[in-house]
């Protein structure tokens, strides 16, 4: 569906750990388990050992191409550039077309909303998508600076302004709010990002975390003094699904769960953080960076890791998902060039199901109700093109 340190309040344990669930015998060394209790009124999770494994398999049932009937040409899709609704609508950003293209639950194109332009109904230079479960459908647009929304009937309301500006790249869409990242505090030694939730009558935040940044020079392109952070350093992941949200907003394995905008459950993988090193971290830039402005030149991955350093550890996650039942995914972290992580599944009350096999799609949305729906997911091509694709889950 761009995701550090937050501020924890002190926690006080008001019930004892209680084993819950484990994937085999009491006793036995295999399979994980789970840890409940209620902390300051809020539920916290803990898993502990090996993998349980999930036996769910996926068969692919719909795929949507860059064109169809050469009339839509997405060559490259963001996960944030695409979004579905209740009843199996797919919708995709066409930033070059200045709209959005829906298709139906065969993969049909069945309409489409906006146009180039910067007045009502127009879009100048969209950049995030967000689609409720009822058909809404919202736009950040950079050139306005504002979001365009369309209901589910098509209406048009006036072009909304942000109180907090947007600093992205995701945008989601819910009947108590509109959710996107922004930045906060940005200075020489790091910035703040917020998790913004703009309801009706005013702003508020969900979270926060502070990002690291060093002065970094890159003497081959002749520029110094240039903002970055670390390799390594941890983003703001969350997802949205229904009125259920799950936010990260550090390296390890911690995954917050808010309902209707309140705190419900912690949910954590006790485990030892993977220690980065010089090693992984020229692997985590291995092609290097190509320089386009101010000057055109290629930085390798020696001066990338020269210049930027790295931070302690490997973050634990890289991708959240929250499915129209409840269900969260959760992509765990990995460095470029290694096999695809795997993919931890919760219920929606926050029980450990198990751990999807290696290559499982992961979604950038969900496709239908919470009885059943389908998982969309960006695939590359071998023409070097991105297609969607909607997987039936077997269970």
């Amino acid at each position: 569906m761009r995701s550090g340190t937050r501020a924890v309040r002190s926690i006080i344990a008001i019930s004892t750990w209680v084993v819950l669930a484990s994937a085999c015998d009491p006793g036995s060394d295999f399979g994980a388990t789970v840890e409940r209790s209620t902390e300051d009124g809020v539920e916290r999770v803990a898993v502990r050992g090996p993998d349980t494994p999930l036996d769910w398999s996926f068969e692919a049932r719909v795929t949507i191409s860059p064109e169809v009937d050469g009339d839509v040409r997405f060559m490259e899709v963001s996960p944030w550039e695409v979004g579905a609704d209740r009843e199996g609508r797919v919708y995709v950003l066409d930033g070059a077309g200045g709209r959005v293209v829906v298709f139906g639950g065969s993969g049909s194109m069945v309409g489409s909303m906006g146009r180039p332009g910067q007045g009502p109904g127009e879009l100048s230079q969209p950049t995030a998508l967000a689609v409720s479960a009822d058909g809404e459908v919202a736009v950040h647009d950079y050139g306005t600076g504002g979001i365009a929304r369309w209901g589910p009937s098509g209406e048009l309301p006036p072009l909304e302004r942000l109180d907090a500006p947007f600093w992205g790249p995701e945008l989601g869409l819910t009947s108590w709010g509109l959710l996107y990242p922004s930045l906060a505090a940005d200075g020489r030694e790091g910035r703040i990002v917020r998790l913004v939730v703009k309801a009706e009558t005013r702003t508020g935040t969900l979270g926060e975390m502070a990002q690291t940044t060093v002065a970094a020079s890159f003497p081959s392109c002749g520029l110094g003094g240039v903002p970055v952070e670390p390799i390594f350093a941890p983003q703001l992941h969350w997802a949205l699904g229904g009125d259920i949200v799950a936010l990260v907003t550090g390296p390890r394995y911690e995954v917050e769960v808010f309902r209707s905008g309140v705190l419900e459950r912690r949910i954590s993988r006790v485990e030892e953080p993977r220690p980065a090193t010089r090693e992984l971290a020229l692997q985590e830039v291995a092609g290097g960076y190509e320089l386009t402005a101010p000057v055109r030149c290629r930085i390798s991955p020696t001066e990338l890791v020269e210049a930027r350093g790295f931070a302690p550890v490997v973050p634990a996650i890289s991708g959240l998902a929250v499915a129209p039942d409840g269900t969260l995914w959760v992509r765990r972290g990995r460095v470029n060039g290694e096999p695809e992580p795997a993919v931890d599944v919760y219920g929606a009350d926050g029980a450990y199901t198990g751990t999807l096999p290696p290559g499982s799609p992961f979604p950038v949305a969900f496709a239908g109700r919470a009885t059943a729906y389908r998982v969309v997911s960006l695939e590359p091509t071998d023409t070097g093109t991105i297609d969607i694709v909607l997987y039936e889950i077997v269970r």
